[in-house]
């Protein structure tokens, strides 16, 4: 069941950025090469496989608790359907903050309701000393990847930039741990999975929630995977934000911006800024200047040469 729903979110994202670009979009709007006519049959394929693995795993919808965890696991998929469908890539409406945020307290309420302490949900100070210290290798791996790369591909590194980083990414950290660990992990433990196959779903989750950025996606997953194993063994969610917010923060700073990481972004906004290149600008000729301009540029005696006209 595990499976049905990772291919069940991948089926989303496949069908509604179809439906949302046409083929000049779509050549920016997936982390592989894709001719536009791929797209279709991609999406069904893994719809039809997500709906096989459902029938075949239905009887662990028998377990306690197994639907109704389903159905809150449900909100990640309509998340990433609202995101690719309806999201502008900037300017957000009011109506879009409207639904994001009826979305986080959609979240907030599955979370409440379970019966789990803070403590096991890792939202306390219990288990940080024992997290961070199986956090410490991992992490220390995920700072020194890009930085070797970047020994290699070059960097723009800026002092300032990385002591912004530093001081947001952990928090913007805490936001992702809360999908997809706090609210992601014990529902896909509801549904009867292998602590196996929870930490494997939830980084290939995880890397599809940075769709399509190639470089995030790739370095998303196993580190993903690395984080809901820490969570399931040692659940401290402030060890595993300051453990994100470095790596952010490496990846960040030390591979090149524009040509590598595309300044962190996914989404619509990451296919936006490709078509924002392919758009002819508009250029101002002098015959389009305003007349102020052009009496202002002209010198007093071509004035008096059409005035007398």
């Amino acid at each position: 069941m595990v499976w049905s729903f990772f291919l069940a979110n991948l089926a989303v994202i496949l069908l509604v950025v179809r439906l949302r670009y046409a083929s000049e979009g779509l050549a920016y709007a997936s982390p592989l090469p894709m001719a536009a006519w791929m797209w279709w049959p991609a999406a069904a394929s893994a719809g039809a496989l997500a709906a096989l693995l459902a029938v075949a795993n239905r009887r662990r919808l028998s377990q306690a608790g197994a639907r109704r965890a389903l159905a809150e696991l449900m909100l990640l998929p309509a998340l990433l359907a609202y995101e690719w469908g309806a999201l502008p890539p900037k300017h957000w409406r009011v109506v879009d903050w409207a639904v994001l945020a009826a979305f986080a307290a959609a979240g907030v309420v599955c979370i409440s309701r379970e019966r789990r302490s803070l403590a096991e949900r890792g939202l306390t100070g219990a288990n940080f000393a024992s997290a961070a210290k199986m956090l410490t290798v991992p992490t220390a791996v995920m700072v020194a990847v890009p930085i070797v790369a970047a020994c290699f591909v070059g960097t723009d590194f800026e002092w300032n930039r990385l002591g912004v980083s530093l001081a947001g990414y952990p928090f913007w950290a805490l936001a992702q741990l809360m999908v997809f660990q706090v609210f992601l992990v014990p529902r896909l433990r509801a549904l009867g999975a292998s602590s196996v196959s929870i930490a494997l779903a939830a980084g290939g989750l995880f890397a599809l929630a940075h769709w399509p950025n190639r470089i995030l996606m790739a370095a998303c997953a196993p580190a993903g995977v690395v984080w809901t194993i820490v969570y399931l063994r040692r659940p401290n969610v402030p060890a595993l934000a300051l453990s994100m917010g470095l790596a952010a923060a490496a990846f960040a700073n030390a591979l090149p911006r524009k040509s590598m990481t595309r300044n962190l972004r996914t989404g619509p906004i990451y296919v936006e800024r490709f078509l924002e290149g392919l758009r002819p600008r508009k250029c101002v000729t002098p015959a389009s200047s305003s007349a102020p301009e052009r009496r202002a540029t002209e010198g007093p005696a071509t004035l008096r040469r059409s005035s007398a006209r």
